[in-house]
């Protein structure tokens, strides 16, 4: 896939109005945005180091910064925090900038931080709260089972499917979609049709498989996603479905959404593609990527998955 050469600062007003147009604010390393009343959108980029990849006319990278989201829901009784970004170490004033973001908003209410799933770039900042008593931890079980250790007894539990997060007014409903990790979960946010999704379906450049038995446990979790979304019982209008991944900026390799999110185009899309995988018609090519896996983009329409080519015609071929 063709890489598009961009200018880091037309990166820069691209991902912000994209994010949100009103209320951007740079606090230390983080860029804050409004995504509607009471939900906000974090980003790990400033001005001085913004987020994605930017390519001389050569086609050379001259500056990465794989930014990742975290996003904060705040209820009238109840705030959420959903992931907690990279762990930054270009910066010195990490944690006490994303403690002050979060205080100023959430304004003394009770804090429930959970995650997406369990990888360093959406735990990294975990430092800034593992101390703080006033903090409770929600963890997707499957991914944190067996790391609970360095969380306080006292102020972690375990969620799963099914688990609603209620904030006074504001419901946020727990629904897995294990692949990316056996734990990916993603948080519906009932009554706005927003979904938080972190890596479980990917943000743009691809949801990333790594493993013949993960993508077999993908392939039956996004039939299961968009079986959620279009049970009436949800009550979610599909058709404004705003999908919010863990690494916003990735959108670029998406121009035809124009300034709009991810929606059931999308996943649409990515049913079609796992469809197409699983039957090794799926339309491929090298990713260029230096990992010994993820050696080639499958792509349909949006979607795309990064995955093994020799894994993917094994599968199809017993499928």
């Amino acid at each position: 896939m063709k890489r598009v050469i961009i200018n880091i600062m037309a990166a820069i007003a691209a991902i912000c109005l994209a994010s949100c147009t009103s209320g951007i604010k740079e606090v230390g390393p983080y860029t804050v945005s409004v995504i509607e009343d009471g939900v906000y959108h974090i980003q790990d980029y400033n001005s001085s180091n913004p987020a994605g990849e930017a390519f001389d006319t050569e086609g050379n990278k001259t500056h990465f910064n794989n930014c990742s989201d975290i996003y904060l829901i705040v209820g009238k009784e109840k705030a959420l925090l959903i992931d907690l970004s990279n762990n930054i170490r270009w910066a010195d004033n990490a944690a006490e900038s994303l403690r002050q973001i979060v205080a100023e908003r959430t304004e003394g209410k009770e804090l429930i931080i959970s995650f997406t799933h369990n990888h360093g770039d959406h735990i990294g900042m975990i430092h800034a709260y593992i101390d703080d008593p006033d903090v409770h931890f929600a963890l997707p079980e499957t991914d944190f089972q067996h790391q609970v250790t360095r969380f306080p007894v006292a102020d972690y539990s375990f969620i799963n499917e099914g688990h609603v997060f209620d904030l006074g007014d504001a419901e946020i409903e727990v629904i897995e979609v294990p692949g990316h990790t056996d734990g990916s979960v993603v948080f519906y946010m009932h009554g706005s049709n927003i979904l938080f999704s972190g890596d479980a379906i990917g943000s743009g450049h691809g949801v990333w498989i790594f493993n013949t038995d993960a993508f077999t446990k993908y392939a039956a979790a996004v039939p299961h996603l968009i079986g959620w979304i279009e049970n009436p019982e949800n009550d979610v209008n599909a058709e404004n479905l705003r999908i919010f991944g863990g690494h916003y900026w990735q959108r670029d390799w998406l121009p035809e959404l124009g300034d709009k999110e991810m929606g059931m185009t999308y996943l649409s899309d990515m049913q079609q593609l796992v469809n197409e995988i699983s039957e090794g018609t799926a339309s491929t090519e090298p990713s260029g990527l230096d990992h010994p896996t993820l050696d080639t983009y499958f792509r349909h329409g949006t979607a795309i998955v990064v995955w093994n080519a020799g894994q993917a015609k094994q599968f199809a071929a017993v499928n």
